[in-house]
């Protein structure tokens, strides 16, 4: 399993990414990835207020040379 993130933050907004996956070994080169991300973030300040919020699966392939 992996937990990767990065977040951001300033006084304009803030901005955070966030990934939960679980990770297949399919040959000894070849590993699977499977998870969950989340992306939040936005900008509040005097011209404008906007944040989203998204969520999804995300799979991949790790290749080890």
């Amino acid at each position: 399993m992996t937990l990767d993130g990065d977040a951001l933050a300033a006084p304009q907004g803030r901005a955070e990414d966030v990934l939960a996956a679980l990770i297949f070994k399919a040959s000894d080169k070849i590993d699977l990835k499977a998870g969950y991300r989340i992306l939040e973030g936005g900008a509040d300040n005097d011209e404008v207020y906007t944040f989203a919020l998204i969520n999804y699966a995300s799979i991949g392939v790790i290749y080890h040379f």
